[in-house]
């Protein structure tokens, strides 16, 4: 629709569709952010390459 401006932006869709409300699809981002890398001892590397072996290893896409 020629009324609805979009970013570009690297966000997934799933939080690109609350574009209208920047604060909060910052919001929403922020918190996966820190419960998907925030409190753990690995690196975030070492959690992104766990995360891919799993998927990996159930036949998911990553």
């Amino acid at each position: 629709m020629s009324w609805i401006r979009e970013a570009d932006d690297q966000k997934p869709p799933i939080i690109r569709v609350m574009s209208i409300n920047q604060a909060a699809m910052d919001a929403v981002s922020a918190n996966n952010a820190n419960i998907t890398f925030g409190s753990s001892a690995l690196t975030r590397v070492q959690e992104e390459a766990i995360a891919a072996a799993v998927s990996a290893a159930q036949l998911c896409r990553y």
